[in-house]
């Protein structure tokens, strides 16, 4: 039988109760650690309970499973959380059986426990591991169900699927579906992979489309894009569409933003578009945008996606500070000018400041100089501005400035 990827039940059960995330598809590799509420507190590090943690921690299973049998046998508070911890290290040392036994010892000794959950979810993991999965039918709790069925998954698909489909069709409460939509995203077989992309395509749940795009392009990677692109074509739900764009930016494509920001009639669409282009750092894209845009909520967009690409947006900034003719453009180059480059760009801010003949222009300029930190440059222009408000406005920024410069300056107006 052909052996799969399966999440440790304890850490599956765990990403199961939070929204899934793109980041939640990558393989998980640490291990489980204890509920916040039996971490040891400082006062407590000492004790049998707090060793017997730093046993499961540092993986030495054998010292674990003695410290936390010592402290069961002992009937104590913690005695049901050292039941589980105590098989689940047995487990872990491949004592699997005995484990289960521990398990069952918790449930006959402390019936109401909450470590049981736990147990079950152990359960679960040593039965699938073992070929011999539960089945989910078999369990009332949704959570422990979609344990089930993960482990089902690795084992016997043919069985799975047709419980997954009867979950994801069905009416039933959302968090439960977008709990089997997770299990199939775990899956890299083409049959599960087709129900994400149906679903992604809105021909079922579309309650999950957003969900399924996210899912469909963490999985196919750049493979997605043809589909999704399709599905953008097609589409009229923002949300929708809005999630295929940022399916763009996680598979690194600039082509197909590059598409939508120019064919998109939706303005907040195409905000998002430029955006992620920015994040991307697609600045050839963005200038080309730039240049073939018109309206000004467009071009002011691109101005701020230069501020999300970083460094690299400095010179298109720069460019666009003394070329453009439309005022207000001009000023937000200008004032992300200084947010982008730096001490950097201090020349370049200073010139701007220095060559415009509007009073808001100059402002755009020194709160470029602010932003960048440079009091040298802000100094400097305080002793030779002539204009009254212009002048105050550079004190007022300076005085809030913590550089040697700055403070020296001030002093240099006491003493006046």
């Amino acid at each position: 039988m052909k052996t799969k990827f399966l999440l440790p039940a304890t850490l599956f059960a765990s990403l199961l109760s939070v929204p899934v995330t793109l980041t939640a598809l990558e393989p998980a590799t640490l291990e489980p650690l204890p509920h916040a509420g039996d971490i040891y507190a400082p006062d407590d590090q000492n004790s049998p309970y707090a060793e017997g943690t730093r046993a499961i921690n540092e993986g030495r299973w054998s010292d674990a499973g003695s410290i936390f049998s010592k402290i069961a046998s002992q009937r104590g508070d913690r005695a049901d959380a050292a039941l589980y911890w105590k098989a689940y290290a047995e487990n872990k040392e491949g004592q699997s059986a005995r484990a289960l036994e521990t398990c069952a010892d918790l449930g006959r000794s402390y019936s109401k426990s909450r470590w049981i959950t736990e147990c079950d979810a152990l359960r679960i993991e040593i039965r699938g591991a073992s070929g011999n999965p539960v089945q989910p039918q078999s369990t009332p709790d949704d959570d422990l169900k979609m344990l089930a069925l993960n482990a089902l998954m690795q084992q016997d698909e043919g069985r799975a699927m047709p419980i997954l489909q009867q979950i994801l069709q069905k009416p039933g409460p959302d968090k439960l579906k977008e709990k089997a939509l997770f299990v199939l995203a775990n899956s890299n077989t083409p049959e599960a992979q087709n129900a994400i992309a149906q679903i992604a395509r809105g021909q079922s749940n579309p309650q999950l489309q957003v969900r399924a795009i996210r899912m469909y392009a963490a999985i196919k990677g750049k493979q997605s894009t043809s589909m999704l692109s399709d599905v953008y074509q097609h589409s009229s739900d923002e949300a929708v569409k809005r999630a295929i764009l940022q399916s763009y930016l996680v598979s690194g494509s600039p082509d197909k933003l590059m598409e939508a920001a120019r064919g998109e009639q939706n303005p907040n669409l195409v905000k998002a578009a430029i955006q992620s282009l920015g994040a991307m750092g697609a600045i050839s894209d963005l200038s080309t945008l730039y240049r073939d845009k018109k309206d000004t909520q467009a071009r002011t967009a691109i101005l701020n996606a230069l501020v999300a690409a970083g460094p690299k947006g400095s010179e298109m900034l720069n460019t666009i500070a003394t070329t453009e003719q439309d005022p207000e453009l001009r000023r937000r180059a200008i004032r992300n000018l200084g947010v982008t480059g730096g001490k950097a760009a201090a020349p370049s801010l200073v010139a701007a400041y220095q060559s415009s003949s509007d009073v808001e222009s100059k402002r755009a300029a020194l709160d470029g100089l602010f932003i960048s930190g440079d009091a040298t440059d802000l100094v400097s222009l305080a002793r030779s501005e002539k204009n009254p408000e212009l002048k105050q406005a550079i004190v007022s920024k300076l005085s809030i400035m913590h550089s040697k410069e700055a403070t020296d300056y001030m002093m240099e107006i006491l003493n006046k």
